[in-house]
């Protein structure tokens, strides 16, 4: 399954000249390749309802700016994208307007598309995507039981071992020192400490 990149975008209806069209499009170029071995999915509200979304044609005369239809179509056709909204999500008086888009790079990436009532003046989308999350095992993890562990036999050990530390060469490093008493440490409980138990967990499923 390829990994999958989720934008959001907002363009304001002022931006007559398509500026936010062309930062949209910086940034999806500065994806680099990933926009070829990746699914992206663009979603947001483009405030552009002189666009025929059938035919990829700007309506001339309605009023819109033609400038930002005609990049964001531009933007469409040179990153191999695909606009899946074909209901209106704005009605305002006699005008039904696709303002809000759902843009892909993937045919058959969105399942089913939803054009239902909002809570606002626009109405929402609900896109059912075609993905399967990837479920990852945490590693096994050895638990030692200290209340079953041989306590006088670890001191024991404990003891031997600081008599040995410090008859060491005392031009060892700090590290050096930490991992000896680190490592020494782990060996009284790998041997001393009875009834190891593994702890097996399955972590949420995570869209990757």
């Amino acid at each position: 399954m390829k990994p999958i990149i989720i934008c959001t975008f907002y363009r304001a209806p002022h931006d007559s000249q398509g500026t936010q069209i062309e930062e949209l499009d910086l940034s999806l170029s500065k994806l680099g390749n990933k926009i070829n071995t990746h699914n992206v999915i663009i979603t947001g509200d483009f405030n552009l309802p002189n666009i025929n979304w059938e035919n990829h044609h700007v309506t001339p005369n309605s009023g819109y700016t033609t400038v930002a239809a005609n990049k964001l179509l531009s933007l469409v056709e040179e990153h191999g994208l695909i606009q899946h909204v074909n209901e209106p999500t704005r009605k305002q008086g006699n005008a039904n307007n696709i303002l809000d888009l759902v843009l892909t790079n993937t045919p058959g990436l969105i399942k089913k598309l939803n054009v239902v009532d909002g809570i606002a003046d626009h109405n929402t989308i609900i896109i059912d995507v075609n993905i399967s999350p990837k479920r990852k095992h945490r590693p096994k993890r050895k638990n030692f039981i200290r209340n079953k562990a041989d306590h006088l036999n670890i001191q024991k050990s404990i003891d031997d071992f600081t008599h040995e530390y410090f008859s060491l060469n005392q031009n060892m490093t700090v590290n050096d020192k930490w991992n000896l008493v680190s490592k020494k440490n782990h060996q009284h409980y790998e041997t001393l400490c009875t009834s190891p138990s593994y702890n097996f967990q399955i972590q949420p499923s995570l869209v990757q």
